[in-house]
């Protein structure tokens, strides 16, 4: 009925571990992804909701452009995943930018003079830039 939308199914039985720690925990589950802008809306779907997932497939239909790089699971559940030893999913972190170095200097220094200030000087912090 939906030939734009693609279906995985996952055996739960086979993957208890990897469903366990992506927290799917009531069946039958869905996750609607779109492109660059990965997960969509998850949740869990019995016969008495099932109005519940028509209506996210239209809501999430793929006539709506998705620009950019493919988004799949967050980082989270990549770390969770990773972390499960039931699995061989191997996942390395995406690197963390660090803040600029930084150094306290005194707010005025005499000129001139040897002034050499006091722990209890008021100082500036100030950023060194790279």
């Amino acid at each position: 009925m939906n030939p734009d939308v693609q279906f995985l199914k996952v055996n739960y039985e086979e993957h208890k571990s990897m469903c366990y720690s992506l927290n799917v925990h009531v069946l039958p589950f869905f996750r609607f992804y779109r492109g660059a802008q990965g997960r969509l809306c998850s949740f869990s779907c019995t016969n008495a909701t099932i109005k519940k997932f028509k209506d996210a497939l239209a809501k999430h239909s793929s006539d709506r452009c998705s620009l950019g790089p493919t988004k799949g699971l967050e980082e989270k559940e990549l770390l969770a995943l990773a972390a499960n030893k039931d699995l061989s999913f191997n996942y390395t972190p995406k690197p963390v930018h660090p803040a600029p170095e930084e150094i306290l200097v005194p707010k005025e220094v005499p000129s001139g003079s040897s002034f050499r200030p006091k722990e209890s000087e008021e100082k500036t912090l100030v950023g060194v830039g790279k």
